[in-house]
């Protein structure tokens, strides 16, 4: 009977260096998966801080406030003086610190003709205002009543679609929210400058070519995984009336 000398074959080497190959692709799957979670995770935290620091700075001023428009959001304060709804978050205004550029989100507030949420005019009462919220809670209930638009900021209040990997802003029934913010996670288009992290169609927001952004409740998938928040005028309303009660 022949004894097997010690040492692997070929194909025991090869079935071995594929088991590995395997195992490596896997636990790199999870990494990357764990990763991905994390980043969106931390977009998700950072739009609910935001929408929380833009209630906090509603009811001080009884406006929202300007968006910051410097080029990568740097500047951190809202402009003094702004003709546009769109631009960064003004992270100092709303007394946040300034992150870093990935993870700098996206603002737009509406602004259009006499609905103007940043300058809102002062309304008369038939009771003391001594809230001084009936300007903007004029505006307000003026926007939910207003027939949509694109040109303030805008998503599409069909469903989505899951598998859509296109821009997102061609759909009907288009919605005006008082407010919106936009938080970039990973890069999964790969779409790089000039709007790093941005997916889908909040890259053309991002970068100012468009007001449209993509339906907040629009799952992430392998191309998409930004944090949308809109705020109704309807919601936003509401809870400035039962704040300044």
């Amino acid at each position: 009977m022949a004894v097997r000398e010690g040492g692997y074959t070929l194909v025991e080497l090869a079935t071995v260096l594929g088991i590995l190959g395997v195992l490596t692709l896997t636990m790199n799957s999870a990494v990357e998966s764990m990763q991905q979670a994390r980043l969106y995770n931390a977009a998700q935290a950072d739009a609910e801080a935001a929408r929380q620091a833009l209630r906090a700075y509603v009811l001080r001023n009884k406006r929202l406030p300007c968006p910051d428009t410097s080029t990568g959001g740097d500047r951190g304060r809202s402009d003094a003086v702004c003709s546009g709804g769109s631009g960064w978050l003004p992270y100092e205004t709303l007394g946040l610190d300034i992150p870093e550029r990935n993870r700098r989100l996206r603002y737009g507030v509406y602004r259009n003709g006499t609905i103007d949420l940043v300058d809102p005019a002062a309304s008369s009462v038939d009771e003391p205002d001594i809230e001084g919220r009936s300007g903007l809670a004029t505006v307000l209930d003026a926007l939910v009543n207003a027939a949509p638009t694109t040109v303030a900021p805008w998503y599409s209040a069909a469903a989505p679609d899951p598998s859509d990997t296109g821009a997102g802003c061609a759909g009907d029934f288009p919605t005006n929210p008082a407010f919106v913010l936009v938080a970039p996670a990973a890069d999964l288009d790969g779409s790089g400058d000039p709007a790093p992290g941005f997916d889908g169609p909040n890259r053309s927001f991002a970068t100012g070519a468009s007001q449209c952004v993509a339906t907040p409740a629009r799952p992430p998938n392998n191309r998409y995984d930004d944090v949308v928040v809109a705020e109704s005028a309807t919601t936003l309303l509401g809870w400035l009336a039962t704040s300044t009660r």
